[in-house]
């Protein structure tokens, strides 16, 4: 098989280390890349449309994405042009050089071929807050979960998420990554029912669970054996209060042999507005959250900031304006056009005008303030 490596960062050229050394069935015609360029191991790294201008159609595309906006904008470019077959590779397996082939050279379920119909689109990736509660109380929360208690939020229901499941499953035909997180998903009582269902209804797709680390220690053996069994990938934010754990996490893990990663965050980032005036369209291009879709009772919306928005308002008495069928989307609406819903989650929405497209601010991770202000989300006013 000819192939080309989408992306020539760090999991791109894993991937071609991988198959350069244990596999003689695939021959690499050289990486896309939109931003590098030389080559790697004498392999050349092309731009998309460089490449595409000088051999024209290609078989098949290895996707190496480390993130869902990059991963989201790949597929695109395949879709755009020549391409008869487009793979994924895993993102653990690129953030943690996790092995791809079994002794004969064969890939094993860490590198999965994208599925497309034209009776229904195909979503690349989703989250799932699970719930709106957490054991940290981090200053910033991309969620706004340190206001869980006074917007009086709470667990997504089972049933609810059931639902959205199967409908999810029901709306799309292929989606390649799902993320399940929370607030803290592993405070919610029946995390392992969750994971079964959405192994249920996901088969073959890159399932994660993204937690802070600090419960893992006190999860029963009924969790990890639905955890090993259905094939969940674990991910570690390593905020402050996990740094002293980290090395028991990481034996704990290795124990029981389940794929993980464990990233240290020490800063957050804001770039939230107080007044819809940013220019959508670039705020959009730059956003760094771009083609994070959240399924959140019921609802596909663009982004987390929907549901930060509606706490800020809930909580502060703030007027963040958020307009259904624009940045959200009625999962269960009997007649809805996933087409056309398809179309705009890939276009700026209404609440990208609250989103710096210039402005971001750094912030070392703190504990929240006993009582927030929305002043805590936002950027400097200039």
């Amino acid at each position: 098989m000819e192939a080309v490596i989408f992306g020539a960062g760090t999991a791109g050229r894993f991937l071609y280390d991988e198959i350069l050394e244990k596999s003689n069935r695939i021959e690499i015609k050289g990486f896309l890349d939109n931003f590098q360029e030389g080559n790697y191991r004498g392999t050349r790294i092309y731009r998309p449309e460089e490449y595409f201008k000088i051999f024209g159609k290609i078989d098949t595309v290895l996707i190496a994405a480390g993130a869902q906006k990059t991963l989201k904008t790949m597929i695109n470019t395949c879709r755009r042009n020549p391409v008869d077959h487009i793979y994924m590779m895993h993102d653990i397996a690129g953030k943690c050089r996790l092995p791809l082939f079994d002794s004969h050279g064969m890939i094993p379920a860490r590198v999965r071929k994208l599925k497309f119909s034209e009776e229904k689109p195909s979503l690349p990736y989703f989250e799932v807050p699970v719930t709106d509660s957490c054991n940290l109380n981090c200053k910033g929360c991309l969620f706004a979960s340190n206001l869980t208690e006074r917007a009086k939020a709470q667990h997504v229901p089972f049933p609810e998420l059931e639902q959205d499941a199967k409908r999810m499953s029901e709306l799309f035909y292929d989606i390649p990554w799902i993320r399940i997180l929370g607030g803290e998903p592993l405070m919610h009582p029946d995390i392992a029912k969750i994971l079964k269902t959405y192994r249920k209804y996901f088969p073959d797709t890159e399932i994660d669970l993204c937690t802070n680390g600090l419960l893992i220690p006190q999860m029963d053996e009924g969790f990890w054996g639905t955890v090993k069994q259905e094939r969940i990938s674990i991910h570690i934010s390593g905020y402050k209060p996990v740094y002293h754990m980290l090395e028991k996490l990481d034996g704990t893990l290795k124990k029981r042999d389940i794929p993980y990663a464990i990233l240290k965050r020490e800063e957050f980032l804001k770039y939230y507005t107080k007044t819809p005036d940013q220019d959508r369209q670039k705020s959009f291009e730059k956003c760094i959250a771009s083609g994070c879709y959240e399924v959140y009772r019921g609802r596909l919306s663009t982004c987390s900031a929907v549901i930060a928005f509606e706490k800020f308002n809930k909580v502060f008495g703030a007027s963040y304006q958020i307009q259904e069928d624009e940045d959200w989307f009625d999962i269960h609406n009997p007649e809805i056009d996933v087409w056309k819903v398809k179309e705009k989650l890939e276009a700026p929405s209404y609440v990208c005008r609250y989103c710096s497209d210039s402005r971001q601010e750094s912030f070392p991770w703190d504990y929240s303030p006993q009582m927030p202000s929305l002043d805590d989300y936002l950027i400097s006013e200039a």
